[in-house]
């Protein structure tokens, strides 16, 4: 008897049940670009570090120049980097943009509203304070410079670098392994198109990935593959290998291990799916997502429960992602994935053809939209889930 095909949404929560964020790593601000931060960072120094000029001109006493035009002796000059001494009463120094502020000054005339020689007329008034930049005036050191969560862009590492960091606390990325099996692809009578695109796949989504096999159709080629994959990632994704066929070498391999589970899920194309979990040789529990042979329901299946699965390990938030039908479609009696574009308005329109084992219409399309089953039409402009086959970057696992 045919076991009762579960729902996606309850494949998708078999599949994350028990997973925890990979804990974090400590990485230099050169290599942190595009992270999202594990800690908050406090600053080790003032932002900026000292009261500084903000424009070229005269530093003087405001109270010396409360009435204009005045006339002032220049006692001296300061550039950035200089050794200051205190201002006298009654004289201005030459300052210039990025310049140590000398003490007892508390306002900077810029070169425009003077005479610009010594002594120094001035012609225009300020009040104190002006055209100086403080010291801690954007972060004082023991401040939260950026707090946990933010994603590092060069703003954010050029601040990182003024409050004196040079090391910081960054989510880490999961390593993700991709098996494919058949002995078609291991003779070569196939290409095998599965590992280039779920390996792109992962690492649109912000993981490390790297392709393992294709794994021949015996048990202990298989197992000797599988094992090495588990070793040096942090989830591992199958392909083909799950059905009912003679040859299905992962199924043959792993249904009598108690941890993994396999099974029909109501969804076309993908309707086989298994997964489970394998302990590595440091006690790390690696969990394994076994997908479909056929390459759109490898890639589609990949999309709905190994992205969400990177997300937890990643520690970055998922949510599925909603768009508006520019057009009605029709529900089966089961999940239905359909190759669709985006329009300009943002709604999805499903793309007219086979889709089930087209490549061609999957790499002509922008996106899959997730038709759950209903059987019923599905008027435009419903919102339904779409599965980004284009993800920017900030939609990844460290935006």
């Amino acid at each position: 008897m045919t076991d009762p095909a579960c729902s996606v949404d309850e494949h998708r929560a078999r599949v994350l049940e028990g997973v925890r964020a990979l804990d974090a790593e400590v990485v230099p601000l050169a290599d942190a670009l595009g992270r999202r931060l594990a800690a908050d960072v406090v600053a080790d120094l003032s932002v900026p570090p000292f009261d500084h000029a903000a424009m070229d001109g005269f530093a003087v006493r405001a109270a010396d120049v409360a009435a204009v035009p005045v006339s002032l002796p220049v006692t001296g000059a300061v550039a950035a980097g200089d050794e200051v001494t205190p201002l006298a009463p009654g004289t201005a120094i030459r300052i210039m943009t990025g310049a140590p502020v000398p003490p007892e000054a508390d306002l900077v005339v810029p070169f425009e509203w003077t005479s610009g020689t010594d002594p120094v007329e001035v012609r225009e008034r300020a009040d104190a304070g002006r055209h100086i930049r403080f010291e801690g005036e954007d972060v004082r050191a023991g401040d939260v410079a950026l707090a946990a969560g933010v994603r590092l862009g060069p703003a954010q590492l050029g601040l990182l670098t003024s409050v004196g960091a040079s090391t910081v606390p960054v989510r880490s990325r999961p390593r993700l392994a991709v098996l494919s099996t058949g002995a078609e692809l291991v003779k070569g009578h196939v290409p095998d198109s599965n590992s280039p695109t779920l390996v792109a796949a992962g690492r649109d989504a912000g993981a490390d990935s790297a392709a393992f096999g294709p794994a021949p159709d015996d048990l202990a080629g298989f197992r000797t593959l599988l094992a090495a994959a588990a070793e040096a990632a942090d989830v591992v994704v199958t392909t083909g290998g799950i059905s009912a066929g003679d040859h299905d070498v992962v199924k043959a391999a792993l249904r009598d291990d108690p941890a993994f589970w396999f099974g029909p899920v109501a969804m076309k194309p993908g309707r086989p799916q298994g997964c489970g979990v394998l302990v590595a040789s440091d006690g790390r529990r690696v969990p394994v997502v076994t997908l479909p042979g056929t390459p759109i329901a490898a890639y589609a299946a990949f999309l709905l429960y190994v992205v969400p699965l990177l997300h937890a390990l990643a520690g970055t938030p998922w949510q599925p992602v909603t768009a508006p039908l520019a057009t009605a479609v029709k529900a089966g009696d089961r999940t239905v994935l359909l190759p669709a574009v985006v329009e300009a308005s943002g709604a999805v329109r499903p793309l007219p053809g086979h889709a089930g084992h087209s490549q061609r219409l999957l790499a002509a399309a922008d996106a899959l939209l997730v038709v759950p089953p209903s059987g019923r039409l599905v008027p435009e402009g419903t919102s339904l889930e779409v599965l980004a086959l284009h993800p920017r970057p900030q939609e990844g696992l460290d935006g």
